[in-house]
């Protein structure tokens, strides 16, 4: 059976990091687990507690079932969180850039949708809207702003 933080999470982690290589903003699902032992003496990590982050349901899954084993280990609740993973835009779409001071960095919002939800990025000086990941057609979303 695998170790709970070693060889087994490290390789989660690995491959979660080569699956969100992006190049632009997208919205991921993950889950983070956080496993709580007795007392530090008792747990692999040293600690009373690690949190691991890992991309697919199997993945908790499969530490819960590791957890499980150890007689140690007191808790380890998991949940499901979204993540934007990726390369913001450095440009509006009118071509000046977003880097700068106050008065040109752009104000960030966020517009929930049945997708997960979308980064706003409102221009200071200009009426552009960005949203990223762009507005799809199956968005709840649509029509408060024009995506590229």
């Amino acid at each position: 059976m695998g170790d709970l933080v070693g060889t087994d999470v490290e390789q989660l982690d690995h491959d979660r990091n080569q699956s969100n290589i992006r190049a632009s903003a997208v919205l991921t699902v993950e889950w983070r687990i956080i496993i709580r032992w007795d007392s530090a003496g008792n747990s692999p990590a040293g600690t009373t507690a690690v949190e691991r982050t890992v991309g697919t349901p199997a993945q908790p899954r499969h530490l819960v079932v590791l957890a499980r084993a150890d007689p140690h280990a007191v808790a380890f609740p998991y949940r499901r969180v979204r993540e934007l993973v990726g390369d913001e835009p450095t440009h509006r779409r009118t071509g000046h850039a977003y880097a700068g001071g106050s008065a040109t960095r752009p104000v960030r919002d966020w517009w929930p949708c049945r997708c997960g939800g979308h980064l706003v990025l409102r221009c200071r000086r200009c009426p552009d809207v960005l949203a990223d990941p762009p507005v799809g057609g199956d968005c709840d979303a649509k029509g408060r702003a024009a995506s590229p």
